[in-house]
């Protein structure tokens, strides 16, 4: 009986002691589907509302996330001991209608004209009429003609205001116009440059058309004291066990919000107002867990390992503008940031069971990932300048050779709300995560730090 009582403490004693993580087995088999299903149907699942950036919706979904790292273990790199950052954002509204002048003419904001987006209080500048191939003066209002020209976007960069004609489908702002806002900002943190956009009338667009150039053109009015929003991240990290090697980060990236609940648009089947956010980016939420599950529960890599959650991305990547500027590690000692997005259902340009790389021909990263196994190729959607359009262009522009892993097919339920749990094809997900985790174990024990090719760096 004494050595049975012995043997069961033995027992137990083994059953309750925590395995030190370098002598856990690979825990890659734990990428399922049941586990990835699980995380989606709570992310993406109609109970969080869609995700809203800037909702207590998004709050929970980083707070979920936020337990799951706990269970792991990971450090946490949050407030106050958390793995939850919250981001402080702040805009002004109009205290009342702006007005847009020149000479003795006023145009009110809600009669003649609608101001789409206020840059600030007051802007004023020389008018410029659009011209094809014609580069815009700094600080310029820039006229667009009827109809709105194609290509406008680097014409128009550096304009002060741009002003164009209402058409059939903006009619309608004009009845229902509210005092509009400055852009978010974060707290304390520098005004984004940009400019305004204003929906002049016919009539309105008429007479400015008359007007000659360098004419002096003034948006003005009063704002009220700035109201102070919210955004959250969740953040943590799992330190290297190289002494040396440690201070080299690898950084795993998606963005949490979506587009919460609202009217769809137009064109949309009536009735569902969630926007569910399933693929975009629930996807992407769950295979950077899986992937910090996997590595966490396996032997600790050589490198560190940041895994970061972003919030309102969709409003303006918020989430991702607050790490960068109080970042975890100085920005150099990051080696690489892959983002991952969209990655619920297979992409018919590619073949079966592959992934692509946002800016994949900019850099090293792409191809030496492929060489480890990873399932990357080329970007096929060249046109649609994907590279520019997720959090990690935040970061390359910071010098971080950071690029996005995705599958996205141009599917029709893109923020629609019926991209749903049910259209995520499981199979292709869990084997798109899988496939990258050993090339990311790679990447977190090689000496290898991807550069950008000459010239391609943004």
């Amino acid at each position: 009986m004494k050595k049975s009582l012995i043997a069961l403490s033995v027992v137990s004693l083994l059953l309750h002691t925590p395995v030190p993580l370098e002598a856990r087995k690979d825990a890659g088999a734990g990428i399922t589907q049941a586990s990835v299903k699980g995380h989606l149907e709570f992310l993406a699942g109609d109970a969080l509302n869609g995700r809203g950036s800037g909702t207590r919706d998004e709050w929970i979904a980083a707070s979920y996330i936020a337990s799951q790292l706990r269970r792991w273990g990971l450090d946490p790199l949050g407030d106050d001991g958390g793995y939850v950052q919250q981001v402080d954002i702040e805009r002004s509204e109009a205290a009342a209608p702006p007005v847009l002048s020149y000479g003795s003419a006023r145009l009110t904001h809600g009669k003649e004209m609608v101001v789409q987006s206020l840059a600030a209080a007051r802007v004023s500048g020389p008018l410029q009429k659009f011209q094809p191939g014609v580069a815009t003066r700094p600080g310029a209002v820039l006229l667009l003609p009827d109809p709105r020209p194609q290509g406008l976007g680097q014409a128009a960069a550096g304009a002060a205001l741009m002003l164009v004609a209402e058409t059939s489908q903006t009619r309608a702002l004009f009845d229902t116009a509210r005092l509009p806002s400055t852009p978010a900002q974060l707290k304390g943190g520098a005004a984004p440059a940009r400019a305004g956009t204003i929906v002049l009338s016919k009539a309105a667009h008429e007479a400015l058309s008359a007007l000659a150039e360098g004419t002096s053109i003034t948006l003005a009015t009063e704002l009220k004291p700035a109201q102070v929003s919210h955004t959250w991240n969740a953040i943590g990290r799992l330190t290297g066990r190289d002494k040396r090697r440690s201070a080299e980060v690898i950084l795993l990236t998606a963005h949490l919000d979506h587009l919460g609940n609202r009217p769809p648009r137009p064109g949309a089947p009536a009735g569902d107002t969630i926007f569910n956010g399933a693929d975009d980016d629930a996807s992407g939420s769950v295979a950077v867990l899986e992937l910090a599950e996997a590595l966490a529960k396996g032997r600790r890599p050589k490198r560190t390992i940041i895994f970061s959650w972003f919030g309102s991305e969709e409003a303006g990547g918020y989430g991702a503008t607050y790490f960068l500027e109080h970042p975890p590690v100085p920005l150099e000692a990051m080696v690489a940031n892959l983002e991952f997005e969209m990655i619920g259902r297979p992409d018919s340009a590619v073949p079966p069971h592959t992934l692509w790389l946002t800016g994949y021909e900019r850099s090293d990263l792409g191809p030496r990932l492929a060489k480890r196994g990873a399932r990357l190729v080329q970007d096929p959607h060249p046109a649609e300048n994907f590279f520019m359009r997720s959090d990690n262009i935040q970061l390359a522009r910071r010098g971080v050779v950071a690029q996005t892993v995705s599958s996205f097919g141009l599917h029709q339920e893109y923020h629609q709300p019926s991209d749903e749990v049910r259209l995520v094809d499981f199979a292709h997900m869990t084997d798109a995560i899988r496939s990258m985790l050993d090339p990311v174990k790679w990447l977190a024990n090689s000496d290898f730090r991807p550069a950008w090719k000459a010239g391609m760096k943004p």
